[in-house]
């Protein structure tokens, strides 16, 4: 009778932990982002006795939304081409800040402006054995013309260190397109899950 008892608490405890604990992994993580992104402009703002909380994420997202509204028009395109040919010259930075942006384009970038917008599958190593990929250009290339075929550049993600990886240039029949959205995709490749199919 006592080794039921001590199962069934023992039951009991872990279906709590599968309540509480996503709960509040949920909410630590939004705190911290909240309190991270509050803090970037609350400390100036607290530092000239405007101490309101909240006004600081607040203000940051306005001013996100501000540099969203100036690169659409005409002339903010230019500046931010401008700003992005330095930081691609600048070294070391440039390393980080492209890698960086890619991610940016992965789960941000619109559909229509952005690569890694399709997930795929493609064989590689011994038949049979598939790796999940990025589609990052579909268009004509040289590589096309050498091969004599139309040809899709692939980007394959590693395993837990998705900013790093390598690019296959791989037949466009052989691509096996997938229904998972890119941040599917990168779930998947972070965590090592698997991903059910939309129903």
């Amino acid at each position: 009778m006592a080794t039921g008892f001590w199962a069934r608490v023992r039951r009991y405890y872990l279906a709590g932990l599968l309540v509480l604990a996503p709960t509040a992994l949920t909410l630590w993580v939004a705190w911290t982002f909240f309190t991270f992104f509050d803090g970037i402009l609350g400390g100036e703002l607290r530092a000239r006795g405007i101490s309101v909380f909240g006004l600081g994420f607040v203000l940051l997202n306005l001013l996100v939304l501000v540099l969203g509204a100036l690169t659409t028009n005409f002339l903010g395109k230019r500046l931010f081409l401008v700003w992005d040919r330095v930081m691609h010259r600048v070294p070391l930075i440039n390393k980080v800040y492209s890698t960086l942006r890619q991610i940016a384009e992965i789960f941000l970038g619109p559909s229509e402006d952005a690569s890694f917008r399709r997930v795929a599958l493609v064989e590689y190593g011994s038949p049979g054995t598939h790796m999940v990929g990025f589609v990052t250009s579909t268009v004509a290339s040289e590589a096309g013309e050498k091969l004599g075929g139309r040809m899709c550049h692939v980007f394959v993600p590693s395993a837990v260190n998705p900013t790093t990886g390598f690019l296959l240039v791989v037949p466009e029949d052989k691509v096996r397109y997938r229904e998972m959205t890119p941040e599917q995709a990168m779930k998947m490749v972070v965590f090592s899950v698997t991903i059910r199919p939309p129903r």
